[in-house]
């Protein structure tokens, strides 16, 4: 695969058609490539084809391992702060004495913020220079990790994670054009993509064991924060000097900003995400919380504005103009069907990453330290199986390999569905750690490679966005159904503690099983939605 060949055919790239005195027409499409109508050739003449060979020369081996070393080592930093708080939620909450009503907001608004900020972030990095937005980002993340530490109460806590989430949001879009524009299709970028898909299981799951270590030590939960932030401020530092330049485009200037992107969309999509990442954080923390006036028109905004989206995505097609996410590229059966399924797997990883520390600490009532070590079955898989995926997914057919590492990882819910407190680690829930990574690692190399396939080179900043922000959206719905799930079950019993063990491990079930349905809908969409896919990552 090429890049001048992709995957997917560019039905959803808009075409003008020009006269053209020595060829007869000429179809110019939105992303400035012409194509001839009498000889059925695409001539390009935008910029990105001669960065792309330029830079794809231009730097050594040792550049490469670095290149992907820092950019995987900048998404394990914010992963582990994230795992950290999880960890350490309880004794931070207390210490910082934050409000029961705002017990999870920590944790929710960093998803607020940065799911928020991805697509207008993307856009920038796209027509700007993604390496100096990246830069920008890591060094920011750094800093507001670094805050986090410092917190002396719990709304600066609220506030640093907000911080955090907008330099995630700066981030996380500008790897995936980095990548692209640095190594061409093959190996090499096959290995940066399974190393990112590394990154964000590795970092959080890093995060909970180290946050559960250190908080019974003299070092204490600040100590994790300081260490985080220091290594991302580094690591900005380092990109500097280490990511290769020449990725943007030397005639743009700042002037044209307001021409280049598509504002209104942009606009309408981060406020409808925003809306539902607030919903969805005040539900997960109580559900009576939507009866609020105020909180139920928040909702009721985010309703109105995602068709809105849709509808001003389909006006701006039809005019030819600008259009942040073309509807037509929601025909590509491949594309809405990974989509789906970032949707669907990352609402039950993330939720069971969460919902294990939770069993292990509030039902089987082990201490911290001994709860975050039950996840080093999962790192450990996680690391072998991105490993692999990089080196192999070339030469395996997508549809199988998704189909069956799906199957894989729905057994670990079930698993511990059906798991008795009182059974020993290794009987069951060591099975549970140990698969439920096994998709979502391989989904993640597998979901970029079609992404950047569908997007023109030129636009790969937004489409790292589009699928972070995808996989944030699942995060954000899972954690809040399963809260709402807990909160219905551990209740069940009316003359029963909610808190109480047994009723909490009636909730805790009750998730699970939701985790399993959603994996077994996965498993039946990925045989149909991928099977004209084939290969992918071949040079």
């Amino acid at each position: 695969m090429s890049l001048q060949t992709p995957l997917f055919p560019r039905e959803g790239v808009s075409y003008h058609t020009l006269p053209d005195a020595e060829h007869g027409h000429q179809t110019v499409t939105d992303d400035g490539s012409q194509y001839n109508q009498n000889n059925r050739q695409s001539v390009s003449f935008s910029r990105d084809n001669q960065i792309e060979d330029r830079i794809y020369n231009e730097h050594s081996s040792t550049q490469t391992f670095f290149t992907i070393f820092n950019l995987t080592c900048i998404t394990i930093t914010t992963s582990a702060a994230t795992g950290l708080l999880t960890v350490g939620l309880p004794e931070i909450t207390n210490r910082l004495a934050l409000p029961d009503n705002l017990l999870l907001w920590p944790i929710s608004v960093y998803y607020l913020a940065s799911g928020s900020c991805l697509l207008v972030a993307g856009a920038i990095a796209d027509i700007t220079d993604p390496k100096l937005v990246n830069v920008i980002g890591t060094f920011t993340l750094g800093l507001s990790i670094i805050a986090s530490g410092w917190s002396p109460n719990g709304y600066w806590l609220i506030g640093a994670r907000i911080a955090q989430g907008v330099s995630v949001a700066m981030s996380m879009p500008t790897s995936v054009v980095i990548l692209t524009a640095s190594f061409p299709p093959g190996r090499r970028r096959n290995i940066g993509f399974s190393s990112l898909g590394l990154a964000q299981p590795l970092g959080f799951s890093l995060g909970l064991v180290f946050g559960g270590l250190i908080q019974e030590t003299s070092l204490g939960w600040r100590f994790g924060f300081y260490l985080c932030g220091a290594g991302a401020v580094a690591l900005a530092v380092s990109n500097w000097f280490v990511v290769p330049s020449g990725m943007w485009d030397t005639q743009f200037s700042w002037a044209q900003i307001m021409h280049a992107i598509d504002w209104i969309g942009i606009l309408i999509s981060s406020t409808s995400l925003g809306c539902f990442y607030y919903s969805f954080a005040i539900l997960a923390d109580s559900l009576d919380a939507i009866k609020e006036p105020r909180n139920f028109t928040i909702l009721c905004v985010a309703f109105v504005l995602f068709p809105a989206f849709f509808l001003w995505m389909h006006r701006q097609e039809k005019i030819g103009g600008l259009a942040l996410i073309p509807n037509s590229l929601w025909k590509k059966l491949p594309f809405l069907t990974i989509t789906l399924m970032v949707l669907l797997q990352w609402a039950v990883v993330q939720s069971m990453e969460v919902y294990f520390s939770l069993f292990f600490q509030t039902v089987q009532l082990l201490s911290p330290s001994q709860a975050s070590l039950r996840f080093l079955p999962g790192i450990a898989m996680g690391v072998l199986l991105n490993i692999s995926t990089g080196l192999f997914v070339q030469h395996m057919r997508i549809d199988y390999l998704v189909t069956i590492t799906s199957v894989i990882a729905a057994a670990s819910p079930l698993l511990l569905a059906v798991t008795d407190p009182g059974w020993s680690f290794f009987y069951t829930a060591f099975w549970s750690v140990l698969l439920s990574p096994v998709s979502v690692d391989v989904i993640f190399t597998i979901a970029h490679l079609i992404v950047v396939d569908i997007f023109p080179p030129k636009t790969h900043a937004l489409a790292g966005a589009v699928f972070n922000t995808v996989a944030q959206l699942g995060t954000s719905i899972g954690l809040a159904a399963m809260a709402a799930i807990t909160a219905i079950y551990s209740k069940a019993n009316p003359n029963g503690d909610a808190k109480n063990p047994e009723n909490l491990l009636l909730g805790y079930r009750a998730v699970f099983w939701t985790c399993f349905m959603l994996m077994c809908v996965s498993c039946l969409i990925a045989p149909v939605g991928l099977r004209s896919v084939g290969r992918l990552g071949s040079e």
